[in-house]
C-alpha cells in the first residue's frame, strides 16, 4: 500500500472517531437536558429559592464544556477534510456539496448544545443571588458563539 493510500486509510479512521465523539456529545447533551428539566420540577419544590438559582445557573456551564468538546472535534474533522482536499480534490468537492444540503440539520443538531447556555438570559443580573455565576455564564456563551466562527470561513 502506497503512503497516500496510508493517509487516507488513517485519516479516514480519525474522521470516524471524531464523528462518533461528536454524536455521543449531543446524544449526551439531549440526556443531559431531559434530566435537568425533570430535576428542575422536582427541585423547585425542594429547595430554596437561592439554592435553585445557583442550579439553573450551573446547567449552561456543563454544556458549555461539551460545545466546546464538540467544537474541538468539529474543527479537527474541518482540517482533515482540508488535508483530504489536497491529496484528493474531488472528495472536497462532494463534502462542500453535500453539506451545503443539510445545511439546516448541521445547525439543528447543536440546538440540544447551545438551548440550555441561554438560561441566563431569562434572569435579570441585579435580581441575582449570585451575579458571579450569571456573568460566568454569560461569557461562557460569548465564547461558544465565537467559537463556532470557523463554520463561517470554512469555504
Amino acid at each position: 500500500m502506497d503512503m497516500k493510500q496510508e493517509d487516507l486509510r488513517n485519516l479516514r479512521n480519525e474522521v470516524l472517531e471524531r464523528a462518533k465523539a461528536i454524536h455521543q456529545m449531543i446524544n449526551l447533551a439531549v440526556v443531559l437536558g431531559a434530566g435537568f428539566l425533570v430535576a428542575s420540577f422536582w427541585l423547585g419544590e425542594r429547595i430554596n429559592a437561592e439554592s435553585f438559582q445557583v442550579y439553573i445557573l450551573l446547567i449552561p456551564i456543563i454544556f458549555a464544556g461539551l460545545t466546546f468538546n464538540y467544537q474541538a472535534n468539529q474543527m479537527t474533522l474541518e482540517a482533515v477534510a482540508g488535508y483530504v482536499r489536497g491529496i484528493s480534490p474531488g472528495w472536497e468537492e462532494y463534502y462542500g456539496s453535500h453539506k451545503q444540503k443539510v445545511q439546516l440539520t448541521s445547525f439543528l443538531k447543536v440546538l440540544p448544545l447551545l438551548l440550555p447556555q441561554l438560561l441566563p438570559l431569562f434572569f435579570f443580573e441585579s435580581r441575582l443571588i449570585q451575579p458571579f455565576l450569571w456573568w460566568v455564564d454569560i461569557v461562557l456563551f460569548l465564547l461558544v458563539l465565537f467559537n463556532f466562527r470557523y463554520k463561517a470561513f470554512r469555504y
